[in-house]
């Protein structure tokens, strides 16, 4: 009972913020959308899509297609930029991405030194 009510206030807490850039990193994308591990985390990250003017989705190349069971975050269409370190491989996402107007950004991770 008391995690579901820190789960209400959180939910509720986050709820009256609005941001211009929202960051998410999800488990998983497919070509169905976003996915997380986490149902609370996920409500909580909804909030924030939903609230931001650009959402900005991590995700590095082991993410994709990883077809684990995961809770649903949103559609491909609430995403404005996608960042990831190697080019996708995988076509129809790639597709699904540039047919809802997705830019894609890839960013090589380097070493800290």
């Amino acid at each position: 009972m008391i995690e579901y009510v820190k789960h209400f206030i959180a939910t509720h807490f986050f709820s009256k913020f609005h941001a211009r850039l929202a960051f998410i990193y999800p488990s998983t994308i497919t070509t169905d959308g976003l996915y997380m591990a986490d149902v609370e985390q996920t409500q909580i990250k909804r909030i924030m899509l939903v609230n931001s003017n650009i959402v900005l989705a991590l995700i590095d190349h082991t993410k994709f297609n990883n077809n684990n069971d995961f809770v649903k975050l949103c559609d491909l269409d609430y995403l404005d930029y996608v960042i990831t370190d190697r080019p996708i491989s995988d076509d129809t996402i790639l597709q699904a991405l540039k047919k809802n107007r997705v830019n894609i950004i890839y960013k090589k991770l380097g070493g800290i030194l």
